[in-house]
């Protein structure tokens, strides 16, 4: 039997390549040459000619390994397109636009002041405001489920479904990033404004209310999903064995 995976490997040679990378693309390259070769000996070539028909496919791209590599880059890029992006994406639009249309509808935010220090009625006290939302928190469990399901569906690792599920609770968190930044150079820095009282209230408040709070929500959608892909693959797993 002719040793294709080593031809193949001969083939690519662009130093461009990963050796991993090389290697994966050589066992596919090598299989459908094999796969061809033994097509041609079924019908009218003998093995010889099998081989040199299949060679000829081989060798007749001068630029097969910059098109493999575009190829294969192009779909990488799409398979993280399709197990985390698009998921994640359309969750956050669905978390926004469910809390967008309970706003229209004239939902309004349950206040609730967490005391860090004194109370009420004591001077120079201070709270975290906290704004929560008890509807569209009922709402984020099954959003975080159905992302988790849709980037396992969609063939995501556990690692990225757990992503897509708490992909709306890392872009609150990171616009709430980009909020302090700016509050601490505008509000601390220039104003001379105490960061106990620029920044440590109404942040940790945002914080609690728009990543905390809603990421536990999510969890409870995430958890179970996750543990049933965890299962699955030790199925899986067993079964092989």
């Amino acid at each position: 039997m002719r040793n294709w995976e080593k031809e193949v490997s001969h083939r690519l040679s662009d130093p461009r390549f990963a050796s991993a990378e090389r290697e994966a693309i050589s066992r596919e390259l090598a299989g459908y040459l094999e796969d061809l070769c033994n097509e041609a000996r079924s019908g009218s070539l003998d093995e010889s000619a099998a081989i040199e028909f299949a060679l000829n496919e081989l060798h007749q791209d001068p630029r097969l390994g910059p098109r493999l590599r575009r190829a294969r880059r192009e779909g990488n890029m799409n398979d993280r397109t399709k197990r985390f992006w698009l998921p994640g994406v359309s969750m956050l639009l669905a978390s926004a636009g469910c809390l967008a249309i309970l706003q229209i509808v004239g939902l309004q935010a349950d206040f609730t002041p967490l005391w860090v220090r004194g109370g009420a009625a004591t001077p120079n006290s201070i709270y975290v405001p906290l704004a929560i939302y008890w509807p569209w928190l009922s709402v984020l469990p099954f959003l975080g489920a159905a992302g988790v399901y849709w980037s396992r569906r969609a063939g995501g690792s556990r690692s990225v479904q757990a992503s897509v599920g708490f992909f709306s609770a890392f872009v609150f968190l990171a616009i709430l990033l980009l909020v302090l930044a700016f509050s601490f150079i505008f509000g601390g820095l220039l104003s001379g404004v105490p960061a106990t009282q620029t920044l440590f209230p109404e942040f940790m408040g945002a914080l609690l209310s728009w990543v905390v709070i809603p990421g536990i929500a999510l969890l409870l959608g995430v958890l179970p999903f996750l543990a049933h892909s965890r299962d699955s693959e030790n199925l899986v797993a067993a079964d092989c064995e």
